[in-house]
């Protein structure tokens, strides 16, 4: 692949670096690849449940040198989104996990309902929950239905395992949006929110300069393609060799591989390999 108008490399974390929370060993080897290539790496992802810091120690664990500042939470991005847009006071409820609350905190909002429900509500964050319940679904119905503003981390309805896949966060985000009969507000991919506020933070980097990588066709590669990046896709976790050969011509990936490292050393089109 040539890297010459390549400046920042974004790579998803989730299918592409890890796998739950073990390591993808190509990943590593690519990352180190594009570090001795001068590419600045930052990491981005749809999943909710951890807070940047948490992310960050993890990496750690797995010998990634990488600062917080170079890695985008969904949760991360909510909270810089909330920001901008909405009083510190305001009251927002959660429906999601620890990610999203501990970003909520550390930007500074005082006013967070997450284990019992009180109304009123000014806003509803939903994202990914293992705790999830019936009761939490109606909670954040009554809210929205009562002029809550609906916000949605990501709208990814699986997620990635060591051993397959489990329910994620987009699942619970279309019951919440069935049962209130409200579409929300959303800061992930493949919507480019989180995205061009992810850019302007690390200094309004040109679209036409980054490499985006992902695992999913429905989110990375479409989100890239909205913003206007390189895009390459990695058969290393959601989506399949299969999935991509089906897709028009004008909505494949720029490049692809088994996985980042197969894909940085292909050097070819996307085109030219399958």
């Amino acid at each position: 692949m040539e890297s010459d108008s390549v400046k920042l490399v974004i790579l998803d974390i989730d299918g592409v670096v890890i796998r739950g929370k073990t390591p993808i060993p190509e990943a590593i080897e690519g990352i180190k690849l594009l570090k001795e290539n001068n590419c600045r790496v930052v990491y981005l992802t749809n999943n909710s449940t951890r807070p940047r810091q948490r992310v960050l120690e993890l990496f750690d664990n797995m010998g990634i040198n990488v600062s917080v500042s170079d890695i985008f939470t969904s949760s991360y991005l909510t909270a810089l989104y909330l920001s901008k847009e909405i009083s510190k006071d305001s009251r927002i409820f959660i429906l999601g996990e620890e990610g999203i609350v501990l970003e909520l905190l550390e930007a500074g909002f005082r006013n967070i309902i997450w284990t019992n429900y009180d109304p009123p509500i000014d806003y509803v964050v939903v994202g990914m929950d293992r705790n999830f319940t019936f009761q939490k679904l109606t909670c954040a119905q009554h809210a929205i239905m009562s002029g809550a503003r609906f916000i949605a981390t990501n709208t990814d309805v699986t997620f990635p395992v060591e051993n397959g896949v489990i329910p994620g966060g987009g699942s619970i985000v279309k019951a919440v949006e069935t049962a209130s009969g409200i579409k929300p507000v959303v800061i992930g991919k493949p919507e480019t929110l989180g995205l061009r506020l992810m850019l302007e933070q690390l200094g309004n980097v040109d679209p036409e300069e980054v490499l985006f990588v992902g695992d999913r066709i429905e989110t990375d590669l479409t989100a890239g393609k909205k913003l206007g990046c390189k895009t390459g896709i990695v058969t290393s976790g959601i989506s399949k060799r299969d999935d991509l050969e089906r897709l028009p011509e004008k909505l494949k990936p720029d490049f692809f591989g088994e996985n980042l490292l197969d894909l940085l050393q292909g050097g070819s089109k996307y085109g030219d390999r399958i």
